[in-house]
């Protein structure tokens, strides 16, 4: 039995073809977010103090290297921003 791969169903394959999503259809996505309601500030900095201690989880579990170290700084500047924003102090 002969297995058939379809590159274009593979996850991050930059050749695979983008999904049609006509006019209609993008105008009712459009609508759909519209009437969703707005995510409150609460669930906004909630969200941030989450995704912050993610990024930081993954800066510890990452060994430094030479190569990653521009990355590396960059996550670790906005890490210390959004703790800044969520602690309510003025950023530099």
């Amino acid at each position: 039995m002969a297995v058939f791969r379809r590159p274009e169903l593979e996850k991050d394959n930059p050749i695979a073809p983008q999904m049609y999503v006509g006019p209609r259809r993008r105008r009712a996505l459009l609508r759909e977010a519209s009437l969703s309601p707005a995510s409150r500030q609460g669930d906004m900095a909630e969200t941030l103090q989450v995704l912050t201690a993610a990024a930081e989880r993954f800066v510890a579990s990452v060994p430094p290297s030479k190569k990653l170290q521009e990355e590396r700084s960059a996550l670790l500047e906005a890490i210390i921003q959004a703790q800044q924003l969520l602690s309510g102090k003025p950023l530099p």
